[in-house]
């Protein structure tokens, strides 16, 4: 009997320490946990730190390439600087253009007309020009609703947020110019004005005299013949802009990621691009790789 107390009060013993252990190895299985994940939460921190870092410098490195070739450029026509594709520049980085590229890095900028299309909102215009934006947005409200002429293969009204008052000639679909001209002279001649600016939309090298001189044809005067001027352009100032960046050595070519956004550049109707700045808006970036 006494020889089994021993053994007895050693296996209470054993008996404890099993739970204590446990309970100890889940305390430390707890801390342990929650010590990973916040520096789990640390890094992935810390990486977006460095991400949007990297991001933001090389969104303004090629905002400053934008404008530097602005600057450079002869010509008072940003359209005629452009080659295939709207290709603007094509620039070379020996070092690359992020902090951790592995190879020279080669940036193309693509431009298009991103004036084709109505602004609808038009509270930055010059206080002489709201009321006429103003008509417009409502003659395009009507032609949504079926009445003003037209149909739907004219195509759909573009709309905008920004920008100036003029809808580009080159880009805007014949219903987006129907909203227009319509705005522009209170529905005076408009079916006659459109065909005539479809006409002259087919000429590549068509010049700003055109619209004064469909203007003209129209025998359109007044405020009618001025808000027409006004409204409609063949010298856009808003521009999609794309800006590409590919690795010269990256296993099976490509670009790495792009930026895409809207720029709003210097009248070039009224300034030589030599001076002319631009603001780019929605600047963001896409990862291809």
């Amino acid at each position: 009997m006494t020889s089994q107390r021993p053994q007895l009060r050693a296996t209470v013993r054993k008996a404890f320490a099993l739970p204590v252990v446990l309970m100890v190895s889940l305390a430390l299985a707890t801390v342990i946990t929650v010590l990973l994940d916040r520096f789990g939460s640390q890094t992935r921190s810390v990486s977006g730190i460095v991400h949007s870092y990297e991001n933001y410098h090389a969104g303004r490195g090629l905002h400053q390439l934008f404008e530097a070739w602005l600057r450079s450029s002869n010509s008072s026509k940003l359209a005629g600087k452009l080659g295939e594709n709207g290709l603007a520049l094509t620039a070379k980085f020996a070092e690359g253009l992020s902090p951790n590229a592995s190879s020279p890095e080669t940036v193309r900028i693509y431009l298009a007309d991103g004036q084709g299309s109505i602004l609808d909102e038009p509270g930055s215009l010059p206080a002489e020009d709201v009321a006429l934006a103003q008509a417009i947005i409502n003659a395009a409200n009507d032609l949504d609703r079926g009445v003003g002429g037209g149909d739907v293969s004219e195509g759909a009204i573009a709309r905008r947020q920004f920008g100036p008052l003029a809808v580009s000639l080159r880009t805007a679909s014949p219903r987006t110019l129907r909203a227009a001209v319509s705005g522009a002279t209170a529905g005076e001649k408009v079916d006659e004005i459109v065909a005539e600016l479809l006409k002259a939309k087919e000429d590549l090298n068509i010049s700003a005299n055109a619209i004064s001189e469909i203007a003209n044809k129209a025998e359109l005067a007044g405020d009618a013949r001025t808000n027409l001027l006004k409204v409609i352009t063949v010298e856009p100032t808003v521009w999609n802009i794309t800006a590409e960046v590919a690795a010269d050595r990256l296993v099976g070519g490509g670009p790495l990621f792009r930026y895409k956004g809207t720029a709003l550049v210097g009248n070039s109707s009224t300034a030589s691009l030599t001076s002319a700045r631009s603001t780019i808006r929605q600047w963001t970036r896409e990862e291809i790789r």
